[in-house]
């Protein structure tokens, strides 16, 4: 499972380095890839046996990141409709 997710991290990140560039007119892709991102790395942390104050503080930024981000996908694709 701990495989599993990596990968699909790495293959998100991947994903949204090449639509920040061919979608550069879609802003909101990118913004959902990037929540994607960060929901899959609350995932990650929270897999992680011991959780120390770093883990807290990763899954604490990257909620925060994940939320803004959707907030923003939304926002931009309410504006480009």
């Amino acid at each position: 499972m701990g495989s599993l997710l990596l990968i699909l991290i790495i293959a998100v990140a991947i994903f949204v380095g090449i639509a920040s560039k061919k979608y550069y007119d879609k802003p909101y892709i990118v913004n959902f890839g990037i929540a994607l991102m960060m929901a899959l790395l609350v995932i990650q942390t929270f897999l992680m046996t011991p959780i120390g104050g770093l883990g807290y503080a990763a899954i604490a930024l990257c909620s925060i990141a994940f939320v803004f981000q959707l907030v923003l996908g939304i926002k931009n694709l309410k504006t480009v409709s």
